[in-house]
């Protein structure tokens, strides 16, 4: 069964990359005792990218139009 990209899917997406980017952005800096890395947020935001660049793909090639 085949379900078209909405919107809200859209936002479903960005806030859950955000949760997840302070989760490890709060533990893997210890609450601030160390400097923020690229590693720490750098690979919830890829994924998140590449995950919104594919949910357009998909709604360009016809299913559903953008």
């Amino acid at each position: 069964m085949r379900r078209e990209v909405n919107a809200g899917h859209f936002a479903l997406v960005i806030s859950v990359a955000l949760i997840w980017t302070l989760v490890v952005v709060a533990f893997s800096t210890t609450m601030g005792s160390r400097p923020l890395r690229i590693y720490d947020w750098g690979p919830p935001v890829f994924a998140c990218v590449m995950t919104l660049v594919f949910m357009i793909k998909d709604r360009m090639e016809g299913h559903g139009g953008l």
